[in-house]
């Protein structure tokens, strides 16, 4: 388990909370992939779990590649991932 944020250039404080939510949010509804939200320090994130013991490389790659596009999606194109 691991936990990401997306952090687009000139959002901070709760705006930039409502955005990680959204974008895990809209990981979800894409159907690619299964994040659950989460707090550490304070700040909302992004939980991923790989568990199963059959993922592959392409799997994570797939998830990572749903993660960018809800992103894009979000920002009209550009991703600004860090």
């Amino acid at each position: 388990t691991v936990c990401v944020r997306h952090e687009p250039e000139g959002l901070e404080g709760e705006a930039l909370d409502a955005h990680t939510t959204g974008w895990v949010e809209a990981v979800d509804r894409s159907g690619a992939a299964y994040l659950t939200p989460a707090v550490l320090d304070g700040r909302w994130m992004a939980r991923v779990s790989i568990g199963a013991l059959a993922t592959e490389e392409a799997d994570v790659a797939a998830v990572w590649s749903a993660m960018r596009e809800a992103a894009e999606g979000r920002l009209g194109g550009r991703s600004d991932a860090k």
